[in-house]
């Protein structure tokens, strides 16, 4: 099964399935060699982002990969990158943010750039988070209750050609419709966690209704514990079953999941088999893709909730 192409708001091709390059710090190079891998293997969507710590990784794995398949052009490879909260308190550090990205990914524009999560922070004389008394960041309220002067710059680097779609991430519904009330340009993505265990259904629903494409972060559901099992989804008894009469890998039918739900799908690993194995697009019939609808009936469970490290609810409205 060749990688699905979905169309972004802007009429933009986006490859259903991209690779997520979030990478333990400790272990350098492991990013340059998983992008490479994911390069090879026929990935052509590479998630990135400021607060990953490794977009020059990225950007040597690409160029390697370039450079060895003339084939393959720059504009042949959907990038994304995301400016994290701390960078989002005035709109020349949103455009510093990007030009950073640029730079480390020695890339002349991305494909999508993303408002990763929506909310404003300090930061510090030289572009790291500002950290408070009580370990958490520092809120910037202000911007954050109006982001308005924020996603304008958004707009204008859109307009520069330096970002060639914008869009947001862990943006909730009433997110959204603050944001489009004032949007020139309306967000053409949002990327939150979606897995079945977090379906996330009334958001993507939503997303679909205002022509904004959902993107699956986390899609194997890999990144904590359900409380209610204290198993992740990798272990889900009735997931397993699944793939193993269909004689493939729980990632590929997590995978296959999230793309007949029709949206992008982002997986990360750092292992060169499961790249390639997460690689190899599998169809579900009715019947396998009902049951996994089914697997988070009354365990619904959200895994990435960052708001101790924040000391900020970003999902207190829902």
């Amino acid at each position: 099964m060749t990688i699905p192409t979905l169309r972004l708001n802007n009429g933009a091709p986006i490859p259903a399935l991209g690779f997520g390059t979030f990478h333990d710090e400790r272990f350098p190079g492991k990013c340059h060699d998983a992008v490479l891998w994911a390069l090879q293997s026929g990935y052509r969507h590479l998630d990135c982002a400021w607060y990953y710590k490794n977009e020059e990784e990225v950007g040597s794995g690409l160029r390697e990969f370039l450079s060895s398949n003339p084939s393959v052009k720059r504009s042949d490879i959907f990038i994304t990158t995301k400016v994290w909260p701390h960078l989002c308190g005035s709109p020349e550090d949103v455009e510093w943010s990007l030009n950073y990205s640029l730079e480390k990914l020695g890339v002349d524009y991305v494909d999508s750039f993303l408002m990763h999560w929506p909310f404003a922070a300090e930061r510090t004389d030289d572009h790291e988070v500002k950290i408070g008394d009580d370990g958490k960041y520092i809120i910037n309220k202000e911007v954050t209750a109006n982001l308005e002067p924020i996603w304008r710059r958004f707009e204008v680097l859109n307009k520069a050609g330096k970002a060639k779609a914008i869009g947001v991430s862990n943006f909730t519904i009433s997110n959204l419709e603050a944001l489009l009330k004032y949007a020139d340009v309306p967000p053409a993505i949002n990327q939150v966690e979606i897995h079945p265990v977090w379906p996330n259904t009334k958001l993507i629903n939503y997303c679909f209704s205002k022509n904004i494409l959902p993107v699956a972060y986390s899609p194997l559901g890999s990144q904590s514990q359900v409380p209610t099992t204290s198993k992740t989804v990798i272990q889900n008894s009735e997931l397993i079953s699944i793939a193993e009469k269909k004689g493939v890998s729980i990632g590929q039918i997590l995978i296959a999941w999230g793309i007949k739900r029709g949206y992008v799908v982002l997986p990360m690993s750092s292992n060169e088999g499961r790249i390639k194995t997460n690689g190899t697009l599998v169809d579900l019939t009715e019947e396998e893709f009902e049951s996994m609808n089914k697997v988070s009936e009354g365990k619904e469970t959200r895994f990435v909730d960052l708001k101790n490290t924040f000391g900020w609810d970003v999902f207190g409205d829902e």
